[in-house]
């Protein structure tokens, strides 16, 4: 009896329900059109003319187009891990429904020698040699079940056995696809090594060049004005943003607290302050220059943290600036993080204090790998020395 129950228990179990992740076909969009952005800026860069004047505008191509490059190398590490647990996944799958066909088949086995066995007429025998009515009929109702399970086991092996099929294809074809992402994650790490030698080039021409260099620098100063506006504008437009439930409930946690962290706040990268808050002077123009913020020289790759909670109000590429962050803090406070290599948040996602929101880089720099850091109360740039922990 415990064999047909176990019979029962094997014919239950229904094999896990397996379906393509929607993610996959996302990622593919999202790749193809990084692609054709890169492709478009690609076309821009070899339309522009080969002369000095162009230069500073061929950077900021061909620093967008690394951007574009490393969210592409995103993508695909991400894709490559999906992929890794999918394969795992399934294999798992495959190695239980092996080891239920094995099991079904040892009973299916016995079952089939006990009909053989009491075939022509056997079985007869076998219930009337019973020691009473009661066994007889228990007798009669066992053979019988043994008859409907020698069939279903059959039916059911039958259906395994394709379901086994068609996970072994799938596992290949997820293979296969391993290799195509790893070759396509190869072609976007030469691409960006390529892109990142073409800017070396091109920052070396440049900062070698005084009117060249001169004219990066108005650029940079241009750029904190429109960055001030840009954040009066945030502030000004607040209300039309529409965050989910979830985040507003977050959101509103935030109100109040940015004001009593002078002193108290985390830095967010560790390294020299190569330029200070206010006034200081460039060493090579000898000309006195206005910094919003500070600049923190770190390696190229080192995590870059977000001071305190908030939201993410803007992800954009800035003249001077490059890759640049912009978190609202509430109440009117705002940090920014600029020259950022690697971004790893979205537009509108709430991160908390101390979350890693990107990495150092040199987009925008001409001075190497650095971060640029500024805070703003009431659209008003903040000395960050003075709110930071000493």
């Amino acid at each position: 009896m415990r064999q047909i129950f176990l019979t029962f228990l094997l014919l239950a179990v229904p094999l896990a329900a397996q379906k393509d992740s929607p993610s996959a076909a996302d990622n593919q969009r999202k790749l193809q059109q990084i692609r054709r952005e890169i492709a478009d800026l690609q076309t821009q860069l070899e339309k522009s003319a080969s002369s000095l004047k162009s230069y500073l505008a061929d950077l900021k191509i061909i620093d967008q187009q690394t951007s574009l490059q490393q969210e592409a190398l995103r993508v695909l590490r991400g894709e490559i891990e999906r992929n890794k647990h999918e394969i795992v996944s399934l294999t798992g799958q495959i190695a239980t429904l092996e080891n239920q066909i094995a099991s079904l088949k040892a009973i299916f086995k016995k079952q089939i020698l006990f009909s053989y066995k009491y075939q022509r007429g056997s079985e007869l025998e076998w219930i009337l040699g019973a020691e009473n009515m009661n066994q007889a009929l228990l007798r009669y109702r066992y053979f019988q079940t043994i008859s409907e399970n020698v069939r279903r086991i059959y039916q059911r092996l039958q259906e395994k056995h394709q379901t086994l099929n068609a996970l072994q294809d799938k596992r290949g074809r997820e293979l296969v696809r391993q290799e195509s992402l790893a070759g396509e994650k190869l072609s976007e790490q030469n691409a960006l090594q390529e892109k990142k030698v073409q800017r070396e080039a091109y920052v070396k021409r440049v900062s070698a060049n005084q009117s060249l260099l001169e004219s990066a620098l108005r650029e940079k100063q241009e750029s904190y004005e429109k960055l001030k506006g840009l954040i009066g504008n945030l502030e000004r437009d607040k209300g039309q943003r529409v965050l989910e439930p979830q985040q507003q409930i977050e959101w509103d946690k935030i109100k109040g607290n940015f004001a009593a962290q002078k002193r108290k706040l985390n830095w967010p990268v560790r390294g020299k302050v190569v330029h200070p808050f206010g006034k200081y002077k460039n060493p090579r123009l000898k000309t006195v220059l206005l910094n919003n913020g500070i600049d923190i020289a770190a390696e190229k790759g080192t995590e870059v943290s977000c001071v305190f909670s908030g939201v993410v109000s803007v992800i954009t590429y800035m003249s001077g600036f490059g890759n640049t962050i912009i978190l609202d803090h509430n109440n009117g406070y705002y940090t920014v993080y600029a020259h950022l290599d690697e971004i790893f948040v979205k537009k509108f996602q709430i991160v908390d204090a101390g979350a890693v929101i990107g990495t150092v880089g040199d987009s925008g720099s001409l001075e190497g790998a650095m971060l640029h850091f500024e805070i703003y109360a009431n659209n008003q740039a903040q000395n960050p020395v003075i709110w930071l922990r000493k």
